[in-house]
């Protein structure tokens, strides 16, 4: 290089290099999930983002500035609402005329209605919802639909970004801790990453809190004879039990002082040694520690011990902050062919979940109890708590699902293709049947539709 000085100025380079990456945010409409698929999607698009408005419907007008939303139901108007991004930031939903109505957070609109991110949407037996998210939680939400890491695929994207870190750190072997309120599934998504992780040996789960203090160690780390009185042979803890597979401490936190310094030594060197015993024994365990609280101190995880378990907890979202999730879950927990009442759906929904997923499970589980054998969930199926903010409201007007009539006969077929004109369409609708599947029965019954136009 020559002598000569650049004219550049020096920063240039630098400032490009630390400039921070913006992550773009976009408006989303996720599709929760329908009444008559149990809560969950049998198929089509979950996520539809848009950059000015998005058109609901059975057969939404697609325009170039309005984002289309098809929806197979035929309790939805073919244009039913529209979702619009107003300037400031914000949105506005309007029903377009509909024959059912659109609800807002369980209430029927009139006229155009402000939203916001999270709100709440019910159209026909559909649940939908706005959303705000950036580039990186639309990412993180694909991927989880494409390969789940849980029992099901979550729509959430708090919720996803820490299923992709749980995901990530599967890979590593790293100590990992959960964090999270009661019953949003710490202990299902230890299960996820110890099976994602490809370790051999067993999953093995302890509740600290209901271990009594005088046997947390003697259960952990096992006792040699003559350790104790009750010590009449050697017995093997249960981090031996978990050698090459992963050991789950819920509750972590309330594990006793000593304890917690016995396994912060185990985590430094994985190593013990038993109760009793005087030769320290070394095991392949990867421990999960799970934790409702992460206060710290004399009642709490020890500061020493939370460290070891990575830069930063896990934290699981409530379900009430994760609402677009409901309908998927709903859906998992029925495992069978069955269907909710539009009226239960949106109780559902629209439930706070104090219990979070647990409860949610426990309901929904009794629900088929009080159904006997009814392949619709009635809104009376579920609990005051659960029903009591549709019970008498405007959302119990919703309209009803009808089981699916069998294939009439083809004299009815004829019958009504001559009352409707040969309009297939017309056919569907007072059947309460997919037009594709009206159109089958009567190619299948031979008859020519134009002879009963004019």
């Amino acid at each position: 290089m020559s002598g000569r000085e650049s004219t550049e100025p020096a920063s240039t380079t630098e400032e490009m290099a630390v400039r921070p990456r913006v992550d773009a945010r976009r408006s989303v409409l996720v599709v929760v999930g329908e009444a008559g698929e149990g809560g969950g999607m049998a198929g089509g698009e979950r996520l539809i983002p848009f950059e000015h408005a998005v058109e609901i419907g059975r057969q939404p007008q697609g325009q170039p500035d309005v984002t289309a939303c098809t929806l197979r139901d035929p309790r939805v108007s073919g244009r039913h609402a529209r979702v619009v991004r107003t300037r400031q930031q914000g949105f506005e939903v309007v029903d377009l005329g509909s024959k059912n109505g659109t609800l807002v957070e369980g209430r029927m609109i009139s006229g155009p209605t402000k939203i916001e991110d999270g709100t709440l949407l019910f159209v026909g037996g559909h649940a939908l919802m706005v959303r705000v998210l950036s580039e990186d939680a639309l990412a993180a939400i694909r991927e989880d639909l494409d390969h789940p890491l849980g029992p099901v695929a979550t729509l959430s994207g708090r919720m996803a970004a820490q299923v992709r870190r749980l995901r990530r750190l599967a890979r590593t072997g790293d100590e990992i801790l959960i964090s999270g309120e009661t019953g949003v599934g710490k202990e299902v998504y230890a299960q996820a990453v110890h099976r994602a992780s490809g370790r051999p040996g067993r999953f093995v789960a302890v509740n600290c809190a209901a271990l009594p203090t005088e046997l947390v160690e003697s259960e952990l780390y096992g006792f040699v004879r003559g350790a104790h009185s009750q010590a009449v042979a050697n017995k093997p803890g249960l981090l031996e039990a978990a050698e090459h597979g992963t050991l789950f401490l819920d509750e972590i936190g309330d594990m006793p002082g000593p304890a917690q310094a016995k396994l912060l030594r185990f985590l430094q060197e994985h190593e013990y040694v038993p109760l009793g015993g005087q030769k320290a024994r070394r095991m392949d365990v990867r421990v999960i520690g799970a934790a409702s609280s992460l206060g710290t101190g004399p009642h709490g995880l020890r500061c020493d011990l939370l460290a070891r378990f990575g830069a930063e907890p896990v934290g699981l979202p409530p379900l009430r902050e994760r609402r677009e999730d409901v309908g998927t879950l709903a859906a998992y927990f029925l495992g069978q062919p069955r269907f909710w009442e539009t009226a239960a759906f949106v109780a559902l929904c629209l439930h706070d979940w104090p219990q979070n997923v647990r409860e949610l499970e426990n309901v929904v589980r009794e629900a088929v109890q009080y159904s006997e054998g009814s392949r619709e969930i009635r809104l009376e199926d579920l609990p005051l708590p659960v029903r009591e903010r549709v019970a008498n409201g405007e959302a119990a007007r919703v309209p009803r699902r009808r089981p699916p009539r069998a294939r009439p006969e083809k004299s009815e077929i004829e019958a009504l293709l001559d009352r409707h004109r040969g309009n297939i369409a017309g056919v569907a609708r007072e059947l309460d049947r997919q037009w594709a599947v009206v159109w089958r029965w009567v190619q299948q019954s031979g008859f020519d539709v134009d002879k009963y136009r004019g």
